[in-house]
This record gives structure tokens, sequence and C-alpha cells, in this order.
């Protein structure tokens, strides 16, 4: 399961994801482990859902509004969903950690339609990324979490991202870890962004409060 620190993170990161840009954008993602996975991520007046696959490939939607600050985790094959929500301290956390060093080639692509400049970000480890970078989709973030126990945190090219920043395709090595392989601009249903009829809300709070 998705821990409710990460929808902490994902909401801190995406407060200033407001957007004219409205609809759905498919990626590819391969993890540490060469695992290829597919996202879904939707857009609607600023609001922003992922669709994500949880262990033993349980559907998940997280949903973020930004204005509300308020994160939605929808489990469909329980039908409950969890609300968490966030505050300044969560939005300077997001803003404080920069890489060391971004490089921008001036070097362009055009991906799904969109064109997107290659920028070189090197880490304090040494470490480069190579980010096509594209603007009018908005601000991304990712889902991440800081592992067994850690503070949540995310990789340096996201936070070498300018506001209004979004990757189209990112390169470490010879290894693509994300590509955007479809971007559909379209009228999004408001249903999509906001708990299923019928789910209930689950109180992760009350069940720890519950506990001696």
């Amino acid at each position: 399961m998705i821990r409710p620190a990460l929808l902490l993170t994902i909401a801190a990161a995406t407060l200033a994801a407001q957007s004219p840009f409205e609809g759905a954008i498919s990626m590819s993602l391969t993890g540490d482990d060469g695992k290829t996975s597919e996202l879904a991520y939707m857009v609607k007046g600023g609001k922003i859902r992922f669709d994500v696959a949880g262990r033993g490939g349980e559907k998940m939607a997280i949903i973020v509004d930004p204005a509300e600050k308020k994160s939605l985790m929808v489990m469909f094959s329980q039908k409950v969903y969890m609300e968490q929500e966030f505050g300044a301290g969560a939005e300077a956390a997001a803003e404080k950690a920069r890489p060391a060093k971004v490089e921008r080639t001036g070097k362009t692509e055009t991906i799904a339609g969109y064109k997107c400049e290659h920028v070189t970000v090197t880490e304090s480890d040494g470490s480069t990324s190579d980010v096509c970078e594209a603007t009018g989709l908005g601000t991304f973030r990712m889902p991440q979490s800081g592992g067994r126990g850690g503070p949540p945190k995310e990789p340096g090219w996201q936070a070498a991202l300018d506001k209004g920043g979004f990757p189209l395709k990112v390169q470490k090595g010879d290894k693509v870890t994300l590509e955007v392989t479809k971007i559909e601009k379209k009228t999004l249903d408001a249903a999509l962004f906001a708990p299923p009829e019928g789910f209930q809300k689950f109180d992760m709070g009350g069940m720890l409060r519950k506990r001696p």
C-alpha cells in the first residue's frame, strides 16, 4: 500500500501545478529493477490525478487538489478512499531541495506532438540525467517516497524542473526512465477528480488512535 506520507509528498510538490491545460497524458516508467509500467496522468482545473498500480497490481488513484490543499488516495478493490491535508510546511519542504547543477543544452525534440528542450542535471553524487522539458502542460511531480522510514524525497532531475516545466523524456546514462507516449488535450469528467460514488472514507487517524 502507498504510505499516507506519499500523499503529502505529492501534494506539497504540486502546489504550483495550476495550468490551463486539461487532458490526459500517458507515460512509460522504467524502475531500477528494469521493469516498465504505464502511468495515466490527468489534469483538470489545477487538479491532478495519477492512476497507478499498488502492490499485487491493485488499481489505485491519487488525486491532488492544490486549491483545497487536499489529497485523496482511492483504492478501488476495497471501495475506500483516504484523505490527507497539507499546508505551508509541506510546500516549503518540497521547494528546498535543488540539484547541484542544471545546464540547458539548447537541443530540442518533439515528443507526442510537443516540443521540449534537453536539460542536463548533475546531482551532488556526480550522476547526470538528461531531461527533455516542455511547457504548457503544468508543473509536474511524480509520486516518490523516502524508502523505509526515510523522509519523502524526489530525484534531483525533478527538483530541477522549472515551475510550469513538464518532462517528456528522462534518460539516465543509456537508460530511459520516463517517456511520454501520448498527450490528449480534451475535456475530462469532473467526477474523475472526486471520491467515486459509493466509496467509503477510511479514517487512518482514527485507526491509529485506537491502537494501545
